[in-house]
């Protein structure tokens, strides 16, 4: 019978080693990837929440440029919920400048700026616009023009009053506004 003597300083063969480190290394390349791919759907997301508000920040302006062009009949264009539903007839036709610029920022709130194929691609999820005048007896021309749209992911509530509860959360709803001041033309 063959003894194996032990000599000290020597060690036996190992089997399988270089498969265990290659299936370690797999794991962690694994892990990495899946890390990478979640920090692209965060950026993607980033991404479009910028988008919509760089978009709503134009509508807002562009309505407020509506309204100083008009001043004399500013009053005319307060109102709730412009953009929810699309136009019946074309804005040409409607009889006040009040009326057509209220009509073609609604077909702008549906995002008709921007089309892919017969979509209107180009604004938030779910748009809406609100002119108000927040004191009519203590500042009689001052009047806030705000877009709220549907975010993509809860971020807190916005302090915009346009559209509240109008979403599926409070959180996820986003808003942008201006206020502003016509002068009294004497």
């Amino acid at each position: 019978m063959k003894r194996s003597l032990k000599m000290p300083g020597r060690r036996t063969p190992q089997r399988g080693a270089a498969m265990l480190e290659a299936l370690i290394s797999l794991l962690i390349v694994a892990f990495g990837l899946l890390g990478l791919f979640g920090l692209q759907t965060q950026v993607t997301v980033s991404q479009m929440e910028s988008y919509q508000r760089a978009q709503a920040l134009v509508l807002v302006k562009d309505m407020a440029q509506r309204v100083e062009a008009n001043r004399l009949n500013a009053a005319a264009y307060v109102g709730n919920d412009v953009g929810l539903t699309a136009p019946t007839a074309s804005c040409q036709t409607l009889a006040t400048q009040a009326d057509r610029d209220l009509c073609e920022w609604g077909t702008l709130l549906q995002g008709a700026a921007e089309l892919q194929g017969s979509s209107k691609v180009g604004a938030m999820i779910g748009a809406r616009g609100c002119i108000s005048r927040p004191d009519p007896l203590s500042s009689p021309n001052l009047y806030v023009i705000a877009v709220v749209w549907q975010g993509l992911r809860d971020t807190g509530p916005t302090p915009v009053d346009c559209g509240k509860n109008a979403y599926s959360t409070e959180a996820s709803r986003r808003g942008a506004s201006v206020a502003i001041q016509i002068p009294v033309l004497s």
